[in-house]
Formats: structure tokens, sequence, C-alpha cells
């Protein structure tokens, strides 16, 4: 497929929806994707923080619901729009749900993530091949 001069310079936007309208985010440039990348590891990294939490100290099981009921979408929330920095945040916040945001971030992520998709993909088919 031939790509426009246009297409070339400027790399096709993300097309999410919000609140119900269509927003387009710009792909960040590699070095802004890799620092965003490092936030999302940053966040991601805190998780497994909660993953044995047991409900012997009512305190800690309290701490480790309100991560993750509040914290955590709060971050990727944040996560998202680090990345869709040219979206109105507060009036998308206003108007759209957490399911939009969800499915908006996948978007994001998947091309954020893109180098390690087809580095996966990469190994994935070098070991079918070796067998």
């Amino acid at each position: 497929m031939k790509h426009t001069e246009e297409q070339k310079l400027c790399p096709a936007p993300i097309k999410v929806v919000l609140g119900g309208k269509e927003y387009e985010v710009k792909p960040l440039p590699i070095k802004e994707s890799r620092e965003w990348r490092a936030k999302v590891a940053e966040a991601l990294g805190q998780l497994p923080n909660f993953a044995k939490v047991t409900s012997d100290d009512p305190d800690v099981l309290k701490q480790a619901m309100d991560a993750i009921l509040m914290q955590i979408p709060d971050t990727i929330a944040d996560i998202f729009f680090a990345y869709a920095k040219d979206l109105p945040r507060e009036e998308i916040e206003a108007t759209a749900t957490d399911a939009e945001l969800a499915k908006a971030f996948g978007e994001v992520a998947a091309v954020g993530f893109g180098l390690t998709s087809s580095l996966i993909g990469v190994l994935g088919a070098s070991n079918k091949g070796g067998g």
C-alpha cells in the first residue's frame, strides 16, 4: 500500500470514542513513547503489592481495596491522558464512561507497545520454525 506524503510525515491518528464523541489521538514520537511506557511499567509494577493481600488484617485489606478500586483506575486515566495529551481531559471526564476509557486506553496501548508486540510476533514465528 502506497502512502501519501502527508501520511508519511504525520502517522495516522488513533481514533477513540469518549463521551459518545470521536477523538483523534496523535501517536507519540519514539522518545515520548518511551517515557510513556515507563509510566505504564511503574503503575503495573505496583500491582503485585496487592496480589497476596488477605482479610487477616482489615486495615491492610482496606488499603488494598482502595488502591485497586480507586487509585489504579485513576492512574490508568492519568496514563491515558499522558499519551493523549492534546485531548480535553476535563470535558471528557465529565461525559465519558469507564468502559469508553478502558477501550480507548487499549487502543492507545496497542500503538504505544507496538514494538513489543512486533518483537513477540517475531519470537513466536521463529519458535514455530525451529522446532
